[in-house]
């Protein structure tokens, strides 16, 4: 007999559901996406999904990108994911910063923080649009121990501002974000 699934989107979604190993949660709201390239694990919110290609791509184990999105209408929230693994680390550290900086249209300075095992390049900003700001929490993560690298994009913001329901925290936000960058775990090289 089938186990029962949870009644969480991921789980409730074939694509999403086919990339997590475990139903059970790793932290409270959070299952744990072991990366089919083998090459990390991270965070994966119970209510986000992802779509089929493009939204997911991967070439062998070098390269996985995964756009993924909690976005709930009723309490007007869209909350987007955006990560790109790769196994250029430290020598393509430059332009994987250029990579990012482009596709957010940022072109400032990044803070630098230190993990046990990880170095994360962070920066953030504001994007105001026309129903609503979108907030911007973006870094490259890098692997101390070996040539692996995850850029991280996450976007929070109310699907409508006007309405009195929207509740953006922006420190909050932040500081889930880091917490999400800050979580993702490099494997060893066999």
């Amino acid at each position: 007999m089938e186990k029962e699934l949870p009644n969480t989107a991921a789980f409730q979604d074939e694509i999403t559901s086919s990339l997590l190993d475990s139903t059970e949660e790793v932290e409270e709201g959070h299952y744990l996406l072991e990366s089919e390239t083998g090459g990390y694990s991270m965070l994966w919110p119970k209510n986000a999904v992802t779509d089929g290609p493009p939204f997911y791509q991967r070439t062998k184990d070098s390269f996985e990108k995964i756009q993924f999105y909690d976005r709930n209408e009723k309490e007007n929230y869209d909350h987007s994911f955006s990560t790109t693994y790769s196994t250029y680390g430290e020598s393509g550290l430059e332009s994987s910063l250029n990579i990012l900086s482009s596709g957010v249209s940022y072109f400032g300075e990044y803070e630098e923080i230190e993990t046990e095992k990880t170095r994360i390049y962070y920066a953030k900003k504001e994007l105001p649009l026309k129903r609503s700001t979108a907030y911007f929490y973006f870094g490259y993560i890098l692997s101390k121990g070996n040539e692996k690298g995850l850029e991280y994009i996450y976007i929070a913001q109310c699907i409508d501002e006007s309405k009195s329901s929207c509740a953006i925290d922006v420190e909050k936000e932040e500081e889930k974000a880091l917490h999400y960058m800050k979580s993702v775990k490099f494997n060893k090289d066999e």
